[in-house]
């Protein structure tokens, strides 16, 4: 028998990997890395392979594909770089650009997922900033902090929530009552510290602005909302099998009536994260039998239970910590108070959340580096403050 410790310590080594993109000149992929873990722990005899299957959460990786499948049908219209081309031009200057940047990755992450939002506009903030004489600090932060937050408003913002709103009990309806005044509350503390740190009245360049096939665009859209629509109107059925059927349905209109073959958008979908959820829900599978479950059992939203929560977020990601964390949440306070609290904590630090290393990884990529210093100045504050908030109200309304 494979002893807990031995078993907690590779789980936790693989959590830690999936912080790195590269050790020294090995190249490492967050997907691969915990499929990779997951083998290791099923070579140990940690977790046999009928337990590892059920161990992986199906309703979630369907309503993650949905999710995928929308936003890659979306991007291909054109959308993303529009909108981010017209908010430049809309602003003018570099403070209202950072405050609009905020607001418009909330909204986009809002219904679709925030590593998606981030991916999609960074290269187009970068470009305004490589054409304009302003610090390019603030509104590459907003973006992050913008999507990090209005994630947190709807189940369909990050997997995180896809995966609470399958295993809580809790209906859409229910999730965005308790947890989208949370996200406006939170969006405003981050437009008060981002506004100080950014120059007034400097004016930015226009830039033009790029083809969009408007009626593909609009479709697109039309099929997001109305998945969302879907959930809050059915909220006994599975929200993986809507979303799932969506997708699908999305698809098979572009092909139909836009003439592009549905191997295309099926090619562009980021798998990768569904990769990386199969490989957490059998590391944490794993954890099932040892010791360590003691520990995290029978948690309500406590201030303990938030502060673990924050911790942990940021010890080995967002992500596998709530997978962790949700096998001892036992009320719907809980729940919503880990939904928020892992949330929020990925604006700390770049560890804690996908979305902040992508913006961090686009930027570098096109010669704009942000620098760590300044990243955790704005960010640990904002978590730090923005996930108190969310408790407080949390408690306040239950």
């Amino acid at each position: 028998m494979v002893s807990d410790a031995l078993v907690v310590a590779v789980v936790f080594c693989t959590f830690g990997l999936l912080f790195f993109n590269q050790i020294r000149v090995y190249p490492l992929s967050r997907s691969l890395t915990s499929a990779t873990g997951a083998v290791v722990v099923l070579a140990l005899g940690a977790i046999s392979p009928d337990e590892a299957l059920a161990s992986v959460d199906t309703s979630t990786l369907l309503l993650l594909f949905g999710m995928l499948a929308h936003v890659e049908a979306l991007s291909r219209s054109g959308f993303y770089g529009w909108a981010g081309s017209y908010l430049v031009d809309f602003t003018g200057t570099a403070r209202r650009l950072t405050v609009g940047t905020l607001v418009v990755a909330a909204v986009f992450s809002s219904v679709a997922l925030n590593d998606a939002t981030v991916l999609l506009l960074t290269p187009i903030l970068v470009q305004v900033i490589r054409n304009a004489d302003i610090d390019p600090v603030p509104p590459l932060i907003a973006v992050v902090l913008g999507a990090n937050i209005g994630s947190a408003a709807t189940p369909l913002g990050n997997p995180q929530n896809a995966y609470i709103l399958n295993r809580s009990g809790l209906t859409s309806v229910e999730f965005v009552a308790h947890l989208a005044p949370v996200a406006l509350v939170c969006l405003l503390i981050a437009a008060l510290v981002l506004v100080p740190i950014t120059a007034a009245g400097t004016s930015l360049p226009e830039i033009p602005v790029p083809d969009i096939d408007e009626r593909w665009a609009l479709s697109s859209v039309v099929f997001l909302l109305a998945t969302f629509a879907l959930l809050i109107v059915f909220p006994d059925s599975d929200p993986g099998i809507i979303a799932a059927s969506m997708g699908i349905i999305h698809i098979t209109w572009l092909q139909l009536f836009r003439r592009v073959p549905g191997e295309e958008i099926l090619h562009g979908m980021d798998w990768s994260i569904i990769v990386l959820f199969v490989g957490i829900f059998v590391l944490v599978g794993s954890l099932e039998e040892t010791s360590l479950m003691g520990l995290v059992s029978g948690f309500g939203a406590s201030w303990r239970f938030a502060g673990l929560t924050f911790v942990l977020s940021n010890l080995i990601s967002n992500v596998p910590a709530v997978v962790l964390l949700s096998s001892g949440v036992t009320t719907q306070s809980g729940w919503l108070v880990l939904s928020a609290v892992s949330t929020l904590a990925g604006n700390a630090t770049p560890i804690a959340s996908a979305a902040t290393l992508i913006a961090l990884q686009q930027a570098a990529r096109r010669g704009v580096d942000i620098s760590i210093r300044r990243l955790l100045s704005v960010g640990v504050p904002v978590a730090i403050v923005t996930s108190a908030v969310a408790v407080l109200m949390l408690n306040a309304g239950l």
